[in-house]
């Protein structure tokens, strides 16, 4: 049987793979969202974090969370418990079940309830998995905006780090999307912040087809949006998506592609980068669960 007729079986038996979503998108595109994005932004502002000189960023990806949350709540309690860790950001994929973002906040909610209020502050980013099976409007219902910025800064008002999400869930940005960071980062590059990080679902570089339209970026997407990053000297660009740790260094930006959680997972690891006058990472292991 034919490589393509396989893959195509085995993902019919498959209750979590969409195959409409993985080969032609079933929720709502990327410009459209980009647009309730701005519409929630415009409503509701960008967040201003107050965070020492020097502090910690927990990044976690592809929890891709079925019926259990073991490795997500781990992840939960070692960034709540880390005094220089003053919030964290996920690149994606949530959810692997349809329907089930409820399950991934009700398990983040029990965990936060054993921590001081304040320790609860995250960043998302949308990944392909949490548009399957139409699933946008319940993935707004706990992540209202897909597109946007927000930045570290001392209390005395000293910026510090500006972080840029993009909604980058079905292997593209769009036009619209992809105008609003370039206008983003002419604007905000000039304000003086000390790093500057862009972090979504997709990795950069192409590796494979092997989830359809949402694979990767196309090849002239991927040439825009480098050269957009590197002109205004963004110094990092976060993403899993690929589930495979990968650490490029290409036009003075490093990409770095973050392990997958999943509790399925062999080896699950996230990255924790120490933002200072330099930026230093490192990858922790997730204790399996025995």
């Amino acid at each position: 049987m034919p490589l393509i007729s396989l893959l195509l079986l085995a993902t019919a038996c498959n209750p979590n793979y969409d195959m409409a979503g993985m080969f032609n998108g079933s929720s709502v595109r990327a410009d459209k969202r980009y647009d309730e994005s701005m519409v929630y932004n415009e409503a509701h502002g960008y967040a201003h974090i107050i965070v020492p000189e020097t502090y910690k960023v927990y990044v976690c990806t592809d929890t891709h969370v079925d019926s259990t949350t073991y490795n997500w709540e781990t992840f939960l309690h070692h960034y709540k418990a880390d005094l220089q860790c003053p919030f964290a950001l996920h690149l994606g994929d949530l959810v692997n079940e349809n329907n089930n973002h409820e399950r991934v906040f009700n398990a983040a909610a029990k965990v936060a309830a054993k921590y001081p209020a304040g320790k609860d502050t995250m960043f998302f980013a949308v990944g392909n998995h949490d548009l399957y099976f139409n699933q946008w409007e319940n993935y707004k219902r706990f992540v209202p905006t897909s597109t946007y910025w927000f930045d570290t800064r001392t209390s005395t008002g000293k910026l510090l780090d500006l972080y840029i999400c993009l909604d980058s869930g079905e292997g593209t940005l769009g036009v619209k999307p992809l105008d609003w960071l370039r206008e983003t980062l002419e604007r905000k590059s000039k304000e003086g912040y000390r790093h500057i990080i862009v972090f979504t679902h997709t990795h950069m570089f192409k590796q494979d087809d092997s989830q359809g339209h949402t694979s990767n970026y196309s090849m002239e997407e991927t040439y825009d949006i480098t050269a957009v990053l590197t002109k205004y000297h963004v110094d990092m660009y976060w993403s899993g998506h690929d589930h495979s740790r990968e650490i490029t260094h290409y036009g003075g930006v490093t990409y770095i592609v973050v392990d997958a959680m999943e509790d399925p997972v062999e080896k699950p690891y996230y990255m924790v980068a120490e933002m200072g006058q330099h930026i230093h990472y490192d990858f922790v292991a997730v204790e399996k669960h025995k």
